[in-house]
């Protein structure tokens, strides 16, 4: 079988999978909260919008972080955590205390 060596069209029908979810939910959320308080058309409709947000930014952190106004603190796979940087070698050694 072959290896897919490019993973965007996965990660995208992921975002967009997600979104859809994401709505759905939101919507069925507001949906019980109309049904609750007797306020029809209001609680879904804040649903659907939230949920649209919310899934719209995924879908930008996931397709191009490069264009979201805040920075994702989020790793991409396969990258490993930042260790500290190596010591100067021009510098004297560290004591114990130090």
């Amino acid at each position: 079988m072959p290896q897919l060596t490019n993973q965007r069209p996965t990660r995208h029908l992921g975002a967009g999978m997600t979104m859809a979810v994401v709505v759905g939910l939101f919507a069925y959320g507001g949906y019980l909260l109309d049904d609750w308080t007797g306020l029809q058309p209001l609680f879904v409709l804040l649903g659907v919008l939230l949920g649209g947000v919310g899934g719209f930014l995924h879908v930008v952190s996931v397709t191009s972080p490069e264009l979201l106004p805040f920075k994702a603190d989020r790793k991409s796979p396969g990258t490993t955590p930042d260790t500290d940087p190596p010591d100067n070698p021009d510098s004297p050694p560290k004591g114990p205390d130090s």
